[in-house]
């Protein structure tokens, strides 16, 4: 019996039925079906996730969708939609601006002369005090050739409720 047990070769660890192998270092065996396996298992979740992928950016364009109509129906795009005018349909416009204003406290005046006898700090002073009653008899006589229509008093008078 001893003979026939060293007669005998020794099992190959390749050997199994079904399936491929490598013999790698002498130890490790790679079985076909075990990488096919690992194959099949990788497949199912590129799947997986290419689905999971494909439906995020579908909500994601379908949002765009809902943004640009909701735009859309707000005027958003009217600007783009529209025609350009023709630059004979265009009214020129003036830069400038207006000649005459109103001024609380003062009355209608002209605003190039008051720009041209009044400093910026005095304009803004009388803008912010609503009228000249803190200026001096100087800047008054200053102010005086720009005014177009003086205030009444009755009107500088009443109050904003009436």
């Amino acid at each position: 019996m001893q003979k026939f047990m060293a007669t005998k070769k020794a099992a190959s660890p390749i050997k199994s039925i079904g399936s491929v192998g490598l013999k790698v270092t002498g130890v490790n065996v790679i079985k076909l079906r075990d990488v096919i396996g690992k194959f099949l298992v990788m497949q199912k979740i590129t799947s997986f996730l290419s689905i999971v992928f494909y439906v995020i950016w579908i909500l994601v364009g379908l949002f765009f969708l809902w943004f640009i109509a909701a735009n859309f129906r707000l005027g958003a795009f009217d600007q783009l939609m529209q025609p350009r005018p023709t630059a004979s349909s265009q009214v020129p416009q003036a830069d400038q601006a207006p000649e005459e204003t109103t001024v609380p406290g003062v009355g209608t005046v002209n605003v190039s002369c008051v720009q041209a006898n009044l400093g910026e700090d005095l304009i803004i002073k009388m803008v912010q005090d609503k009228g000249i009653q803190n200026f001096s008899d100087e800047e008054k006589a200053k102010l005086a050739p720009c005014i177009v229509e003086a205030e009444s008093p009755s009107d500088s008078t009443q109050s904003p409720s009436q």
